[in-house]
């Protein structure tokens, strides 16, 4: 027989393979593929209704196949299943069968609390507040974790609200200096560059701590009269005078200090008979004293102070510290929104009223939640002085912010009340479990029913309000200091480790504070007041 060759295989041979395995090519018989008219121009294979009913039954092999495929993908699907049910995703609890309308409001609030946790990790801070609300509605108990989730989440708002005022504010007052600054030197005939110069030169200085209108003035007539070089390093030589009167203050001020001091030496050596501790502190300036830290007699730190520092309505004044993005003040000093400058004054002027007006807003649901849900359903001391402090800590966020002096008055009067029915409420507890203790004759540990690290910050706080009202410095000092004497003796008794850690950190920012203020009205006794006089390395 003859054998013809197309392929290095015979086509009996091909013949044999095809007629054994036909599924390979998805037809119900290979040898009808093979003599279908046209099969090679026609693209894949599909069997009509009749070529079906009359196609010679499928064999072994090929149902063989099929049963495999399908094994196959059954095992897919489950290895998918598997890996989708071991891929990390937060567990929320799924209410079950309510046998009673309260087994509801559990699930519902276990729910609510789960819906808590998975937005705090992923979500802003308004849709924390938002959830942290609605488990508030269902039930006004919250756990000590979920406490100081609603504490950092609205300190948070409220500290993004006054940061955003802050800068705002600087922006304006430097809009109020570069503007006039760039427009009088143009009245006058400088150059575009200098021009420039001068608009540039009036925003540094307000940054400064120099005032609108003085900057503006002083930039103007340097670009006038002295050019553009004397008017880009306008700014620096203003830094380094600023420098050099603040460096000769402080030793005006040490100075004074030094003569007080041996002024009180030369006294306690002449006077015979007075007691040691009723002489006057020969570490205070002569016209200081302990209720008043900011009369006009005080000493002359203050005074040079207020020559050498920041002017209120400056930029310097109004960001308190923070830094103004370059991008911000590269905008509100361009040539292009210069001309313009009373319409975009108007229109920051409208940005600010409306933070202040959300702030307060916020505000007034925060005080709403605390005292119409939280305080009523609280379970625990620690509970009402940490809702206490919370309120009088958003009431002192906002009166950093408003405007008003009634309203900011108001504000800080609210504070201070919340504060001091926190430490009253305190005071209270202790007293309270003193008199169980001494009832009951009880021996052991005794564990205070607030952690020392609340009392510590809800006083640290109260101190920086108290810091900022007229004359109460020396009050804030006396309070941290108090405080901090009462740490040292209590730490060294904390058994628990994350408490203890807590503690040491609010009483270096204690010691901090008492160390600055201290400095700040003129007083070298805060270690002293510290109690560190013979362990100065403690924190």
């Amino acid at each position: 027989m003859k054998v013809v060759r197309f392929f290095p295989v015979s086509i009996p041979v091909l013949s044999l393979v095809f007629k054994s395995f036909p599924g390979w090519l998805g037809a119900p018989d290979a040898r009808g593929l093979l003599m279908a008219p046209g099969a090679l121009n026609r693209g894949p294979w599909r069997p009509s209704v009749a070529a079906t009913n009359g196609a010679a039954p499928r064999g072994g092999a090929y149902v063989l196949l099929q049963q495999q495929l399908q094994e196959h993908e059954q095992q897919a699907r489950q290895q998918h299943l598997q890996w989708e049910q071991q891929q990390h995703r937060p567990k929320v609890t799924v209410s079950q069968h309510a046998d009673s309308p309260e087994d509801e409001a559990n699930a519902r609030f276990y729910e609510a609390e789960a819906k808590i946790e998975v937005t705090a990790q992923c979500r802003s801070r308004d849709e924390v507040f938002q959830a942290l609300k609605e488990a508030i509605r269902i039930r006004p108990l919250l756990s000590r974790k979920h406490r100081e989730l609603l504490a950092n989440t609205v300190k948070a708002m409220v500290s993004d609200y006054r940061s955003s005022y802050y800068i705002i504010s600087g922006a304006h007052a430097v809009l109020l200096a570069a503007g006039p600054a760039w427009r009088t030197a143009k009245e006058k005939g400088a150059p575009a560059a200098a021009c420039r110069a001068a608009a540039a030169a009036a925003a540094g200085l307000t940054l400064a701590g120099v005032s609108p209108s003085e900057a503006a003035e002083t930039a103007a007539d340097t670009a006038v009269s002295k050019g553009l070089g004397a008017t880009r390093n306008l700014v620096a030589r203003h830094k380094v005078y600023q420098q050099r009167q603040q460096s000769a203050a402080a030793a005006a001020a040490a100075l004074q200090r030094a003569q007080a001091a041996a002024a009180a030496a030369a006294d306690d050596d002449s006077s015979t008979g007075e007691p040691e501790g009723d002489a006057p502190s020969p570490l205070l300036p002569p016209s200081s004293s302990s209720s008043n830290g900011d009369g006009s007699s005080s000493s002359n730190s203050s005074s040079s102070s207020d020559k050498i520092g920041n002017a209120p309505d400056s930029a310097a004044a109004r960001i308190q510290g923070l830094t103004m993005p370059q991008q911000l003040l590269e905008t509100v000093t361009a040539e292009a929104v210069l001309p313009y400058q009373e319409y975009f004054i108007k229109r920051l002027e409208a940005f600010l009223r409306r933070l202040i007006s959300e702030v307060r807003e916020l505000a007034h649901k925060i005080h709403n939640i605390v005292n119409c849900a939280l305080l009523p359903a609280a379970d625990s001391t620690e509970a009402k002085v940490f809702y206490l402090q919370l309120n009088a800590d958003v009431s002192r966020y906002v009166s950093q912010v408003v405007t008003d002096s009634e309203e900011c008055e108001h504000f800080r009067k609210q504070s201070l009340g919340f504060y001091r029915n926190a430490l009253a409420l305190f005071e209270q507890s202790e007293q309270n479990r003193k008199k169980e203790r001494q009832t009951s004759q009880q021996e052991g540990e005794d564990t205070p029913e607030v952690p020392l690290s609340v009392k510590m910050g809800l006083v640290l706080n109260y101190a920086v309000l108290l810091h900022d009202e007229p004359g109460g410095a020396q009050q804030a000092i006396a309070a941290l200091a108090a405080q901090f004497r009462e740490a040292v003796e209590t730490v060294v008794h904390i058994a628990d480790a994350e408490e203890g850690r807590r503690v040491m950190m609010v009483m270096s920012l204690l010691r901090g504070n008492v160390e600055a203020w201290c400095q700040e009205v003129g007083r070298d006794d805060a270690t002293t007041l510290l109690g560190l006089n013979d362990s100065s390395g403690l924190l």
